[in-house]
């Protein structure tokens, strides 16, 4: 079986990271996001992989999953993207006549993937998906089920009268291509993968569906990707390759090589990349900082500091933010008592 990750999207509503960054490559727990995916195929024993991508982001794909995996990944560009179905196609020759497993690359999971895609290799079904239970249905592609088969679906309802939420994971044979060609364009004007499963219904296609009882996140906006840094770093092993100098660590902490912590107060987890200064600051819990960082007089907590940035003299908390590469951050009134941001690449904010 072969797996298909949907990275062709804008990324509007993460802007402006993705103004320099496809989302689905945001460092999580100084990881990017789309490599906890493929990780997760890849432990399933599905190894022929591609993704789909958009013909502006294929080399920062190309640039940024080679420093990760050795694993050959196959790049196919989305023309002019217009929604899942619309992105299926152009997938279809790499997939061929095989069943395959589509998963959103925005989404993230942690669970054991083998039984759903057993269950589906064995079986007689066309497509199977994989549903949530969730409090807030409305966010989601919606699943009505009677009798323990699925009668019809819709896409992000105004009001849902189901709670089952489609997840980012979706299992196919070739007959989804048949349909995701019969289908029109939604009132957003994207081909919507609900339509087409929906098409699969309507023409006695066989379509199951599994209960997901492990972890999943839509991670498409910058709270979403700041409670996703927050849950892996949870998990996060000691691993201290750098230098401690009269500093105070509590809890887990991963020290990059060539790093220093200096006269500072670190509370884990907390994860920290190569050749990073962190100087007369304190970092809290569930803070990542990338490579080649310089923190000096400043307070940091639940965060994420791409590399390159500069942070200095900031002194009352930055929590709850996303600091993209290369941006300066300092000090100069101290009015503010907490400072949130969410900034792109290159910015410069003197507070």
């Amino acid at each position: 079986m072969k797996g298909i990750i949907l990275c062709g999207g804008l990324g509007t509503r993460l802007q402006p990271i993705t103004y320099y960054m496809p989302k689905q490559l945001i460092p999580i727990a100084n990881k990017p996001l789309l490599v906890y995916t493929i990780e997760l195929l890849l432990k399933s024993g599905i190894d022929e992989i591609g993704i789909i991508v958009n013909e502006y982001n294929k080399p920062i794909f190309q640039k940024v999953l080679g420093k990760y995996l050795e694993n050959k990944i196959e790049y196919i560009i989305q023309e002019n993207p217009k929604g899942i179905s619309h992105a299926l196609l152009f997938a279809e020759k790499f997939l061929g006549e095989d069943k395959f497993v589509m998963i959103l690359g925005d989404n993230s999971f942690d669970f054991k993937l083998n039984e759903f895609l057993l269950d589906f290799e064995k079986s007689k079904e066309n497509c199977k998906i994989m549903l949530k239970d969730v409090s807030i249905p409305e966010k989601y592609g919606v699943a009505y089920i009677n009798d323990g088969k699925i009668i019809d679906l819709e896409e992000k309802p105004k009001l849902a009268y189901s709670n089952w939420a489609i997840t980012g994971i979706y299992a196919f044979d070739n007959n989804i291509f048949k349909a995701c060609k019969e289908i029109s364009p939604s009132n957003r004007g994207e081909y919507e993968i609900t339509d087409a499963i929906k098409w699969l219904l309507k023409n006695d296609y066989n379509v199951g569906y599994s209960i997901l009882e492990g972890y999943w996140r839509d991670v498409g906006n910058p709270m979403e990707v700041i409670a996703e840094n927050f849950y892996r770093l949870t998990s996060m092993e000691e691993n201290i390759n750098g230098e401690i100098v009269d500093s105070k660590i509590l809890g887990n902490i991963a020290l990059g090589k060539g790093s220093v912590i200096f006269n500072s107060v670190v509370r884990g987890p907390v994860v920290i990349g190569d050749n990073t200064i962190i100087k007369n600051a304190y970092l809290g819990p569930y803070t990542s900082i990338g490579k080649g960082v310089n923190i000096d007089k400043s307070v940091i907590e639940n965060s994420i500091v791409l590399d390159k940035s500069k942070i200095l003299g900031v002194k009352f908390p930055i929590d709850s933010s996303i600091i993209g590469e290369e941006t300066m951050i300092t000090m100069e009134s101290g009015l503010k008592k907490t400072n949130k941001f969410i900034v792109g690449k290159g910015s410069k904010i003197y507070l």
